[in-house]
């Protein structure tokens, strides 16, 4: 079928942009479990983790820790102790110790931080601690009020009393 005719006798193409609309398109389905095919580019992956997120209505006393990353908006008073990375957003105020592989601070931190690999202090961020990381990354606009030890290098093991232990 090709379209109808509009006025005028021009044919109208209407149809024809709508039915293509609705084709699947250059990929193949897959049917009872034989091959399917990978998910497009902008779509993830059944088997990527994303990042844990608690909200800015979450507050917690005493210890959150984990092996995934964790984006944290709540109030936590305690200790922070992740093996991936941690990041405290905009609405994320932490009164305690934080020790993760990278740290990132888009919120407020009243406490020491250590890494593994690094910290970053976001331009909204504040950190009233010190800091002990291999690398630090403070952003025009942020705060920090404390001191800094780097050393070691990338994937070094926790500081003395690390992980688990203050």
């Amino acid at each position: 079928m090709t379209g109808t005719r509009g006025a005028g006798g021009s044919p109208d193409l209407r149809w024809r942009a709508e039915r293509r609309a609705v084709t699947l398109g250059p990929r193949p389905m897959a049917f009872f479990g034989k091959g399917s095919p990978s998910p497009p580019e902008n779509e993830p992956s059944r088997h990527e983790i994303r990042p844990t997120y608690l909200g800015p209505k979450v507050r917690v006393q005493g210890e959150l820790g984990g092996d995934e990353e964790i984006v944290f908006d709540g109030q936590l008073e305690g200790r922070v102790d992740v093996a991936k990375g941690f990041r405290v957003g905009p609405a994320g105020k932490i009164r305690g110790e934080v020790r993760a592989r990278v740290v990132s601070i888009a919120g407020h931190v009243a406490g020491d931080v250590f890494a593994t690999e690094r910290v970053e202090i976001l331009p909204t961020g504040v950190l009233e601690g010190n800091i002990r990381a291999p690398k630090i990354a403070i952003a025009e606009g942020a705060t920090f009020k404390g001191s800094v030890e780097m050393g070691g290098r990338p994937g070094s093991p926790a500081p003395p009393g690390g992980a688990g232990a203050r």
